[in-house]
């Protein structure tokens, strides 16, 4: 009898430890550096709804300051968005299967590593847009963008 009521406790314990956690992660977030990146990615996003291409301009360095450094980390691989992503409904004017920038940038991942920055933004339905960002002078600005529709 003593076996049987050990079963369900052990398949816990093993359902616990093999599952991934997706829960905070504990590496340290640079507050004022993620607030700064999500602002500009959401004028980014807006810029881009309003197809606005002299607005669209100033959220980029020139190629003559990025191309002095190199990322510390590799892109990542195409990828679908978070589940909860999913849910979110394209406004107007949206391409088809995705959302609007706003609602995305809340649920991006956003990676600071030094003067560098990655966001992933779950943006539409088959893949996360990719952002690149650099700081430079006290500003953040993106030196690459790779749209989930062109990857």
């Amino acid at each position: 009898m003593d076996r049987i009521r050990f079963w369900p406790a052990l398949l816990l314990l093993a359902a616990t430890v093999s599952c991934g956690r997706n829960g905070p992660s504990k590496v340290a977030v640079d507050r004022k550096a993620d607030e700064a990146i999500r602002a500009e990615a959401r004028a980014f996003y807006r810029d881009l709804a309003a197809q606005d291409t002299p607005a669209l301009l100033n959220h980029f360095w020139p190629a003559k300051i990025a191309a002095r450094w190199e990322p510390p980390f590799e892109s990542l691989p195409p990828r679908g968005p978070p589940l909860l992503s999913t849910g979110i409904f394209p406004r107007a004017g949206a391409a088809k299967g995705c959302a609007a920038g706003d609602v995305a940038v809340s649920l991006a991942e956003v990676r600071v590593e030094g003067h560098w920055a990655r966001a992933m933004v779950p943006r539409c339905e088959e893949s996360s847009d990719e952002l690149w960002f650099l700081e430079f002078g006290g500003s953040w600005k993106m030196v690459r963008l790779a749209l989930a529709r062109e990857r």
